[in-house]
């Protein structure tokens, strides 16, 4: 059954500069002298005229220092309102921009700097060692290095710099005016690593096409309510959502820029500077992983915290249990938690919940523009209400890997569809749910047990800060038995006796082919990627030697 998006405006992507079009999109809704982005912490801010004065000059400043189209850009650094006209700067120059994530250690950052083959790189405040050492593994110096801030320290010259000297040549909005033209359908905005949750990152294509029509499929979702709660006319979004991913990308600094909205950015995560940051500076719409709305539902701090400015969260990053979506909005009334689901092959989403739907249990409709299908194993297509592995194709979809022909042959089979891994269905209404990731399924004696099930579960219970669930291999019953990864809620009392209140609990509650019967280790943390995903790599690597094995 091939399923197309329901009855929305079609989208006509433009064969445009994605820097240009979105900047373009805010000035156009909100005017040159909208606050576009408010630093959190400090209240430092920049206008629509002055991000686009920066990102036009930075722009020039990277031609003026032999930066040319196609040419890799890597930005290595955590959230600020500097980050923005970094990365449209490079997209508007007609480069590539890399994000890099700034948990990355060296050899992390190496393999990504050594695959794209990066000419430069701006780098985040505390974050030089960490390239030095990568430059040192890879073998080779990069052609620039430049400073996120003023502080240059081992950096030739910090980005302000770069963008001052252009300063005088002129503001002209032409960056490309020796080259020859784009064919922005084709070329690449940005080359975005995969989680590596199933392998070795790899280097996703993502072109200004890709791009573009993914925030215009975002917006033509968020768009069918009318949701602001402010007198000012726009919405005030929290940004959280790191920009290194392609959630903080796409949501944030572009569909949440193309409306005219106002993002105020966390430089750094805690749920006490979360608290704080929605109830000063008012905000209505924030985008959040899991563990984010499992603490807004249970944690004591936000009983005595003002968050009625807040009408919407939007969850990525896995799926989210219908009775956590209630416990959530019962807690914070006037509150909707809608989720969305993707992957950064797909810009990254692919289905959306509209808070006009009310359907908890759902990840969301197609947006426009897109199909899906749902297939086997022999890959056949699947009807309604039947699971099975989910496909798309669209716009948003990547060209491929980066340099791995092969790689994206897997992925993307010859009629287009991408072939996400993950199991899920679609109803009669054109609602889709995911079950599970296909290759993390667990068999328990020939039944398939989805820890995605298991987990969603834990996260409800008044113990569980957050939780994971895999396999271990029983060598004497030949099979795999579920077990279960736990971070408890700080407590007197002893972990070991909670952990087991937990699994006893969650047996109660699951078909005896679910229950965790590989039993349980308290850990310190669970890995995950910054869309929110577990790294069940990372944690099956780890066996952390301090965990408490029962």
């Amino acid at each position: 059954m091939l399923v197309s998006a329901p009855p929305l405006p079609p989208i006509e992507v433009p064969n445009a500069n994605l820097a240009e079009h979105v900047l373009g999109e805010c000035r156009r809704r909100a005017g040159p002298d909208h606050v576009v982005f408010v630093d959190s912490d400090s209240g430092e801010s920049l206008t629509v005229g002055q991000l686009e004065t920066l990102t036009r000059r930075f722009a020039r400043g990277l031609r003026a220092r032999g930066i040319r189209a196609g040419d890799k850009v890597a930005i290595f650094a955590a959230n600020s309102i500097y980050y923005p006209f970094v990365a449209y700067g490079i997209v508007a120059a007609g480069a590539v921009c890399a994000p890099a994530n700034p948990l990355y250690t060296p050899r992390d950052l190496a393999h990504q700097l050594s695959d794209m083959s990066c000419r430069a790189i701006v780098v985040g405040d505390g974050l030089q060692d960490t390239v030095m050492e990568a430059q040192r593994l890879i073998g080779r110096t990069l052609d620039h290095v430049w400073a996120m801030d003023e502080s240059k320290s081992m950096c030739e010259e910090s980005v302000f710099h770069v963008a001052d000297a252009a300063a005088d040549d002129g503001d002209g909005d032409d960056c490309d005016d020796d080259e020859v033209p784009v064919d922005h359908m084709v070329a690449a905005a940005y080359v975005c690593y995969s989680s590596g949750t199933t392998g070795k990152p790899k280097g996703v294509v993502l072109t200004h096409c890709n791009m573009i029509a993914n925030m215009m499929q975002i917006n033509s979702i968020k768009t069918l309510d009318v949701l602001t709660a402010n007198q000012r006319g726009y919405e005030i979004y929290l940004g959280l959502a790191p920009f290194c991913h392609t959630y903080g990308l796409s949501f944030v600094l572009h569909s949440s820029v193309a409306l005219g909205g106002q993002i105020v950015v966390m430089r750094r995560y805690s749920f006490d500077a979360l608290l704080t940051t929605v109830e000063e500076h008012h905000i209505t719409y924030a985008y959040v992983v899991p563990p984010i709305v499992c603490a807004l539902s249970k944690d004591p701090r936000v009983a005595s915290r003002n968050l009625s400015s807040m009408h919407t969260l939007l969850s990525g990053g896995a799926a989210l249990s219908p009775t956590l979506i209630r416990t959530t909005e019962e807690r914070l009334p006037g509150l909707r938690v809608v989720q969305g689901y993707g992957m950064t092959e797909m810009s990254p989403v692919v289905t959306m919940l509209s808070t006009r739907h009310n359907n908890p249990a759902s990840i969301g409709v197609l947006i426009p523009g897109c199909q899906a299908k749902v297939v086997d194993d022999q890959g056949a297509e699947l009807g309604p209400n039947t699971a099975g592995e989910l496909c798309f194709r669209g716009p948003n979809v990547m060209p491929g890997y980066l340099g791995n022909a092969a790689a994206t042959r897997e992925i993307i089979h010859d009629d287009g569809f991408l072939h996400t891994g993950d199991i899920g269905y679609i109803d009669d209404a054109g609602f889709f749910y995911v079950t599970d990731r296909k290759k993390e399924l667990i068999k328990f004696k020939g039944f398939q047990v989805a820890p995605a099930e298991l987990e969603a579960l834990l996260a409800e219970h008044p113990y569980i800060e957050d939780a994971a669930v895999m396999a271990v291999y029983d060598e004497n019953q030949a099979t795999e038995l579920p077990r279960g990864y736990l971070v408890l809620k700080p407590s007197d009392e002893d972990d070991r006796v909670l952990g087991q209140q937990v699994v006893d609990w969650l047996d109660a509650r699951v078909a005896p082919f679910k229950r965790l019967r590989g039993g349980f280790e308290i850990v310190d943390h669970i890995p995950r990627s910054p869309a929110g995903k577990i790294i069940r790599s990372a944690l099956r690597n780890k066996v952390m030697p301090a965990a408490a094995a029962v």
